[in-house]
Order: C-alpha cells, then structure tokens, then sequence
C-alpha cells in the first residue's frame, strides 16, 4: 500500500465518520447546535451530507490507480481544493478546541499532504511499509 493510498484511506474515513454520516443521519438539533445554522428542515443538512459522500467516491476512485503506480492527478487536485478550502473557512470560523476547529486542523493536514504528494510525486506512490 502506498503513501498516497494510506492518505486517501484515512481522508475517507475520517470524513464519513465525523462529517458524511452525521449530516446523512444526525437529527436537526444536532445539526443545528453542531453547525450553528437554522433550517425549517433536515434537507439542507442532507444535501451536504450527499456531497460529501460524491467527494469521498471520488477519493475512492483515487486508490486503485495509486496501487497501480499512476498518480491521480485529477483526484488529488479535487482533494487539494476542497480539503485546503474547508480548512480555511473551518479554522476562521472555529472556536479553539470546538469539533470545527479540530476538523478544519484535520482538513488542513490532509491538504499540505496532498499538496506534498503533488510535489513528490514518486515518493507518494513508494509503499508505505
């Protein structure tokens, strides 16, 4: 198993633990109260929870061509925007130590990672034991 396939392991399920399975299953207090935002309904939480889900197939998608020694450029690139994005607008918005703040903390490892592995690509495909 590579480098970058340990990466994208961890990325997925990480966030489907703590982000994708929350917003497709959580109530909408908990959302509300973990979120701070208002919805008439759980829809709008769904929705999310449904996007984050797309992404981490689109992580998935990323594995098999990184065991086969090709870089996922196009992968890796997604995860680059949405994990350096989400740990910008997280790490504003967070209060120290709250769940948002140790997301958007995990969100901004996972970008510096990725953006390693772009750098190096070679050494992101070396096995990782």
């Amino acid at each position: 198993m590579s480098w970058l396939t340990l990466l994208l392991i961890t990325k997925i399920f990480v966030t489907a633990i703590l982000v994708a399975l929350p917003f497709l299953f959580g109530t909408k207090s908990m959302l509300e109260a973990t979120t701070g935002v208002s919805a008439k309904s759980t829809t709008f939480f769904r929705l999310y929870g449904m996007a984050i889900t797309a992404l981490l197939v689109g992580y998935g998608f990323g594995i098999p061509v990184a065991e086969n020694h090709q870089f996922p450029w196009g992968v890796v690139s997604m995860g680059l925007v949405s994990n350096a994005g989400a740990a910008l607008l997280l790490l504003q918005t967070s209060k120290p130590r709250s769940t948002g703040f140790w997301l958007g903390t995990f969100f901004a490892l996972v970008a510096v990672a990725l953006a390693i592995s772009m750098s190096a690509p070679e050494h992101a495909l070396n096995k990782a034991w």
